[in-house]
């Protein structure tokens, strides 16, 4: 019997919930190009690997995959995803900014390529309901040069430069109203459900003013301040990490993985009752934070 069905079942015969554990890694960022300042983008494979073996071992319940999985070129993902493909169970990826920086023609099958039917997406595990946010959706980014998208998003970002937003950047993102309205719905369906919500997204939420926050960051906490029902915001982008709360919510920006030549980042989570525990391995620190009731 393995681990995470072990726990699950002492859990059960006391009458108390199973915690839920999970692996969460950022901004692998792999290509095959030289070391950058502090990013080592060859190294990720192998770091990838390292924390397979430590998730495998931990028999999380699933891995969040947070986003810019690789740096540029659409032949990346080969290495990467194969290293990811180590781990032995589910693996939930999101879109990041650096996962477009492809050539124009395979922009539109990057989120087929991380086996992605939906750019946003829900799943359940252990009385949570992960929502899998696309941050990328109202970004320059994942458009084509010249085509009528492109040029929509990027006259957004000039109309959010020329009102001072620090975040107005052609790399950002931000959720539209067709997403926000789905995380209202989601957040009806947990509800009914007795499930609490986490949300994660490739880009940070909180705190108030980093340049590497979503451009719509004050709208999407006013819906986090909202819906009870979520507990927690999971991000990367933010190769520093960083960490806030919002209305009690915890929002915590993971460090990325493609920093340094030998020191990785990833984490293992576990959500027990009200508290969420996160054990960082190597840059990512170690937290124990409560969640909101």
């Amino acid at each position: 019997m393995g681990s995470a069905a072990a726990v699950s079942l002492a859990a059960g015969a006391r009458g108390e919930e199973a915690p839920l554990v999970f692996g969460v890694i950022a901004d692998a960022q792999y290509a095959d190009l030289e070391p950058k300042g502090t990013r080592f983008y060859r190294n990720s494979p192998a770091k990838i690997r390292a924390a397979a073996e430590a998730f495998n071992r931990r028999g999380v319940a699933c891995v969040l995959n947070l986003g810019d999985t690789i740096e540029r070129d659409f032949a990346s993902f080969d290495a990467a995803l194969s290293a990811f493909g180590a781990i032995g169970t589910p693996v939930h990826h999101l879109l990041g900014n650096h996962d477009f920086e492809v050539d124009d023609a395979l922009k539109a099958k990057v989120p087929s390529r991380l086996g992605l039917k939906d750019r946003y997406s829900a799943f359940t595990r252990g009385g949570v309901r992960f929502l899998m946010l696309d941050g990328t959706e109202l970004g320059p980014v994942p458009h084509p040069a010249g085509s009528d998208a492109r040029r929509a998003a990027e006259e957004r970002v000039a109309a959010l430069k020329a009102k001072g937003l620090k975040q107005a950047v052609p790399w950002g993102g931000g959720i539209g109203a067709e997403q926000l309205a789905w995380m209202e719905r989601e957040c009806d369906a947990a509800a009914k459900a007795g499930e609490r919500v986490v949300c994660a997204c490739h880009y940070p939420l909180w705190p108030d003013g980093d340049a590497h926050n979503l451009y719509n960051d004050a709208g999407v906490r006013a819906l986090l301040a909202r819906r009870r029902e979520i507990v927690a915001w999971f991000a990367g982008h933010n190769h520093k990490g960083g960490f806030g709360e919002f209305e009690g919510v915890p929002c915590v920006t993971f460090r990325g993985m493609v920093e340094t030549a030998d020191t990785t980042a990833y984490a293992i989570v576990t959500m027990r009752g009200g508290t969420l525990e996160i054990e960082g391995v190597g840059r990512e620190p170690s937290r124990r934070l409560d969640l909101r009731a």
